[in-house]
């Protein structure tokens, strides 16, 4: 009966022991933005070079998040702290400013890979000479989504 006892004790210790999982997500959500050309009446892909990109954020520094590239894509990050995000773009001697109005919610991925934030697009403004149009494509920004999904194209 000791036997027994000792031997069911035993298993449960060793069945309640969860090894812990590496996490292989990333946790930050990107809004991925497609360049478009609509200059001859179809829209067709289109590549920028000289882009440079600044997160802008109230209270911090600015954050350089493309120096001179040459993109016909981009993934920038929202701030979940605030309901809009502004970026200023600039390609050449022209500049202009996106404003990103979205709502999030911060939920949990897994024990191991911690919080992630959903964010839900409400509206896109842009101010300047670079960028002729917006379109919202798919309105949800999440980290556990495909890369190369669009959620934004950007018209110039």
């Amino acid at each position: 009966m000791k036997l027994r006892t000792a031997l069911l004790t035993l298993m449960m210790v060793l069945l309640s022991c969860a090894t812990q999982d590496i996490c292989d997500d990333d946790n930050q959500s990107l809004l991925v933005a497609r360049f478009k050309s609509a200059s001859t009446g179809q829209v067709s892909d289109t590549v920028v070079s000289g882009l440079s990109i600044f997160g802008i954020r109230e209270g911090k520094p600015d954050s350089l998040l493309y120096d001179s590239a040459t993109l016909g894509s981009i993934g920038i990050p929202l701030d979940p702290n605030r309901p809009e995000s502004v970026f200023v773009m600039s390609a050449g001697l022209k500049t202009d400013t996106l404003a990103v109005r979205h709502s999030s919610e911060v939920y949990l991925i897994s024990y191991s890979c911690g919080f992630a934030a959903l964010f839900t697009l409400e509206e896109i403004d842009h101010k300047g000479e670079l960028i002729r149009d917006t379109e919202i494509i798919n309105v949800s920004v999440d980290a556990e989504t495909e890369t190369d999904e669009e959620h934004i194209r950007i018209y110039f």
